[in-house]
């Protein structure tokens, strides 16, 4: 492996061919990233603007550099970065960001870098349009996909979308990044009029667009998601449907326990909304599982991998590998999905566990299936980090875990 290289990735001595794949972020979900190219030969760098992501000691990465972050002016020091850098590749390299501020950044700078690599996403308003609420759910409207009830809040007044919503609700933002970077949350939660005028005055004076959605219940296990690699010309080349089962923490975190269960309704709505958008590349739909109704509801749609990409590729499902030799020009189309594989973050499904908190008890992971895990034998479970033919991620974990914890988050 190359070394942790400052300002400069090394990219001398890479093979022709297979192009290589530039892969940003490179904790759990990179990782999973550089696991799936790897395996099929692919030359993997991992590119971080901060040191100490899970997959930077992975034994698939050819090479590993730290370069500008996404968000430094608007990406445009990355940019002029990988366009320094393009030249040193024998053949253009693919792009493949893992959290939105990558992607965005990235796809900001198309033009300037286009010359110098491939990319495995569709372009910068695209990808804006699919993450914009509005946008979003005007479409699924339009294609009769089922979403929670929305108010628009560009084209009504704060004081009549509050006299028509039913409280609680929720307010989304159009601009994700924008508001996070704001208020350091995702939306608001809402519980009548008055708070929710008071929040769309304070979001427009950021010039934030919000809309307005009604409250689900869902049980657990009633989150849903639909995973796709879609070619330029809008061909599903691999989907992949699953459910979010555990998360930790229990009432704010992120995946820690998922299983593959096919699902051809959510499978079909998913694909004719990201074709509606004009979107392609790797992307995931999250669907919430009404309690009242049954019905599977659109939510939201993340344009890149997400934290739990492992599983679809465990299943049969490489989204990864679909995008990479769709940008190479070697496009190829995935099988059907296995069912019953499941995925778990070790980390962090056993304090949920421990505490009592877990919400699937019936989905809980048995001896057997831990046994088999760590000892590396047949096992239709798949740990996020640990993988006895690659263990110096899972060495990091346990290292972090008993000095005092990794040093590195990320929303994944």
């Amino acid at each position: 492996m190359l070394a942790l290289a400052g300002q400069r990735v090394l990219a001398e001595g890479l093979p022709p061919s297979p192009p290589a794949a530039l892969v940003m972020n490179t904790h759990i979900t990179g990782l999973a990233v550089a696991r799936s190219l790897g395996r099929a030969g692919v030359p993997v760098i991992g590119l971080d603007d901060e040191r100490g992501g899970l997959g930077q000691h992975s034994r698939h990465l050819t090479g590993l550099g730290l370069v500008p972050g996404p968000t430094v002016d608007d990406g445009r020091a990355l940019a002029d970065h990988l366009g320094a850098l393009g030249p040193s590749f024998a053949e253009r390299p693919v792009l493949v960001p893992t959290n939105d501020d990558w992607v965005l950044a990235l796809a900001r700078h198309r033009e300037q870098l286009e010359p110098h690599y491939r990319y495995s996403f569709a372009a910068h308003d695209v990808v804006q349009r699919a993450l914009a609420k509005s946008s979003l759910y005007r479409a699924c409207e339009s294609l009769g996909v089922a979403i929670p009830r929305t108010w628009y809040l560009d084209g009504s007044t704060p004081e009549q979308v509050a006299a028509a919503v039913p409280y609680p609700c929720v307010l989304k933002p159009d601009d994700s990044r924008g508001f996070f970077t704001a208020f350091r949350a995702k939306v608001f939660v809402v519980r009548d009029a008055d708070e929710l005028v008071r929040r769309c005055r304070e979001a427009a004076a950021h010039g934030l667009v919000l809309v307005a959605q009604e409250w689900v219940e869902t049980r657990p296990g009633g989150f849903w998601s639909v995973a796709s690699y879609l070619s330029p010309d809008g061909t599903p080349r691999g989907v992949f449907t699953g459910r979010k089962l555990e998360q930790w923490p229990p009432d704010f975190g992120t995946s820690c326990l998922a299983d593959a269960r096919w699902d051809a309704d959510i499978a079909d709505a998913g694909v004719r909304v990201l074709q509606a958008l004009g979107y392609w590349g790797i992307s995931e739909i999250e669907f919430v599982e009404d309690a009242a109704t049954g019905r599977r509801l659109l939510l939201d749609v993340n344009t890149r991998a997400w934290k739990w990409i492992g599983l679809p590729v465990a299943a049969g499902v490489d989204l990864p590998l679909l995008a990479h030799r769709d940008a190479a020009g070697q496009t190829f189309d995935s099988g059907p999905q296995r069912d019953g594989v499941r995925w778990t973050f070790l980390r962090d499904y056993l304090p949920l566990v421990r505490s009592g908190a877990a919400t699937v008890p019936e989905e809980q992971v048995t001896k057997a299936e831990w046994t088999a895990l760590l000892a590396g034998r047949p096992s239709d479970l798949v740990d996020a980090v640990h993988d006895p033919d690659d263990p110096e991620p899972a060495y990091d974990v346990l290292w972090g875990e008993l000095t005092g914890g990794l040093g590195y988050r990320c929303a994944c």
